[in-house]
């Protein structure tokens, strides 16, 4: 609850100890409150949260409370259970790639999957359209894992296609930019600010692989009246739970799943696999199912182990 003497402000950044938050048009070097550590099952801020602060100097703060989140983007850790909230209190997300070695399908079902989780509008960004001869083409193979999903493309370099952005961060909404390094996610960012605020590197010219260079996320109020965040390179896509894996780009498998002979099959050798025989059948795409298993391995591997009596 906010006294009267707190205001509210938003996380525009965060680090190790610290925290950087706006509000009315000023910014403040904020740390929360001690009682923080002290609370069970505290919510600690992230970037795009709104808190409540109390102003203890001309740039100094100190954050309350977290205000209760209208969305958030979690994943989970690449080394346990863990439950980790990205960013939080967005309204689309973009997911950028480059038309260059960056494109990537199977990589995109897995962005999807982690959107979907969320309850959140995905945007599929295809960055570097100056690149190839025919984007149509890619804009096509996207569609069929993507479906209903708007994609687009832009040069994020040469500044076409880049006036899309405007469409969906209007009016107070909150996007957040999520790829691969060398993707262009920086780029953007700078192209819609028009002025270098974020420091961009090239790809490895013998792989086109990105080189890191956001090492934190950010949120940027946009001329068009919206925020953009943008984020570091994602190495790992980790997803809170089975449960919540249903919701992203693996429904229809999981259905033939159910009409597996064997509750344990494996969908490799097992006999009766409903799985197996749709690929054989030509209906499913054996990269796609494949994606699939590696996810569920994935999965298996962070689920904590059972302890024996």
């Amino acid at each position: 609850m906010q006294n009267e003497n707190q205001i509210q402000a938003r996380v525009i950044t965060e680090h190790k100890a610290s925290y950087v938050v706006k509000a009315e048009e000023r910014e403040y070097t904020a740390t929360v409150r001690g009682a923080f550590h002290e609370r069970p099952r505290t919510v600690f801020p992230k970037v795009g949260d709104y808190v409540c602060i109390t102003i203890v100097s001309d740039n100094k703060a100190v954050i309350e409370t977290v205000l209760p989140r209208k969305s958030e983007i979690v994943r989970k850790s690449a080394h346990d259970d863990t439950k980790q909230v990205m960013v939080a209190n967005v309204d689309y997300v973009f997911i950028v790639m480059g038309l260059d070695q960056d494109f990537n399908l199977r990589r995109l079902e897995r962005y999807l999957t982690l959107v979907n989780q969320a309850q959140v509008s995905a945007v599929i960004i295809l960055n570097k359209e100056d690149k190839v001869e025919s984007p149509d083409e890619y804009v096509a193979s996207v569609i069929q894992v993507a479906g209903d999903t708007p994609v687009h493309c832009v040069s994020a370099k040469q500044g076409s296609g880049m006036d899309v952005f405007d469409r969906y961060l209007v009016d107070g909404k909150t996007g957040v930019l999520l790829g691969s390094s060398g993707a262009g996610k920086s780029t953007i960012i700078n192209y819609l600010l028009s002025k270098g605020v974020q420091r961009t590197q090239g790809v490895r010219t013998q792989d086109d692989r990105g080189k890191h260079t956001t090492t934190v996320r950010e949120l940027f109020a946009l001329p068009s009246g919206g925020s953009l965040i943008d984020t570091p390179g994602m190495r790992e896509l980790g997803f809170v739970s089975d449960e919540e894996l249903l919701q992203g780009s693996f429904v229809e498998i999981e259905e033939l799943a159910a009409s597996c002979r064997f509750t344990n099959c494996d969908h490799q050798k097992s006999d009766g696999c409903a799985i197996r025989e749709a690929v054989d059948a030509g209906t499913l795409d054996v990269r796609h199912v494949a994606n699939y298993l590696k996810l569920q391995q994935r999965q298996a591997e962070t689920r904590p182990k059972r302890k024996r009596d």
